[in-house]
């Protein structure tokens, strides 16, 4: 089985309190998983469900797409463009599979176990985007943990060789977004093959995040293969669990999330 990637939570407190009602409390040790939590759109051609919810019935996980920007090093890359909720599709071109597109049968897709970037000049640009929000109103800390995994498959599961680059990022909800991890991946055999596949491990620690703030994941094939009937399926086996609020002397000791807290002490 796949790593995992794994999005560690807590409160200040020890609890964190989601505005408003009888309201969930995060301990150490809770946990999400965006596949366990899996849960269908409740109408179909709709975003009725989307956001999804977590363990405890809050939504967290939303489906989206985003269309054009450039790759990793690009002044406007694609995970950084505006994006759109995905909706409820329940037979994906008739092959069985449900999951949130972008219209029935439109590219593209995220089911369950994956998103998927279609990779041919119809549909390339349009990129899978997960994102995961702060269930609730405090500022808390998050371990990013675990493997994103790449299928390179298409028509007859045939893949064909492009790169692929991912990203797990920080969307401050200010326009600002903070890259924590990125990689550009290679296909293992350079000829057009069945079943290559390639790990990206991911190892985030206390990555803190603002009530508005969430995390981006997402991942694309560099460039389009000029040919129909090929897609990057990228697994974002995902896991969550609660971990501290460092002490404030400890904070400058994190790096990229250390400088956000510094950031917001002096909003």
């Amino acid at each position: 089985m796949h790593g995992q990637l794994t999005l560690r939570i807590s409160a200040l407190a020890g609890t964190l309190a989601v505005a408003g009602s009888a309201l969930a409390q995060y301990d150490i040790g809770d946990s999400w998983h965006r596949q366990t939590d899996w849960a269908p759109g409740t109408l179909p051609g709709t975003t009725a469900g989307n956001p999804s919810p977590g363990f405890d019935g809050i939504p967290v996980w939303s489906h989206e797409a985003v269309a054009g920007g450039g790759g990793l090093d690009a002044d406007t890359p694609w995970y950084a463009q505006p994006s759109t909720q995905l909706s409820w599709d329940t037979n994906w071109w008739t092959t069985g599979q449900s999951g949130w597109t972008n219209g029935e049968d439109v590219n593209p897709p995220i089911f369950q176990d994956r998103m998927v970037h279609h990779a041919a000049n119809q549909g390339f640009n349009d990129v899978p985007l997960v994102r995961w929000l702060v269930p609730g109103t405090e500022d808390i800390a998050v371990d990013i943990d675990g493997t994103l995994s790449v299928l390179w498959t298409g028509e007859d599961f045939i893949g064909t060789d492009r790169d692929v680059e991912l990203v797990v990022a920080r969307d401050n909800g200010d326009g600002t977004i903070d890259v924590l991890f990125s990689d550009r991946v290679n296909k293992p055999n350079p000829l057009d093959t069945v079943g290559d596949t390639m790990d990206s491990n991911v190892d985030l620690n206390t990555v803190l995040l603002d009530s508005d703030d969430s995390i981006i994941i997402s991942g694309r094939a560099v460039d389009s293969t000029g040919r129909r009937g090929h897609w990057m399926a990228i697994s974002d086996d995902l896991t969550i669990e609660v971990v501290p609020i460092p002490a404030p002397a400890s904070i400058a000791l994190l790096g990229l999330g250390g400088l956000a807290a510094l950031r917001r002490t002096r909003r």
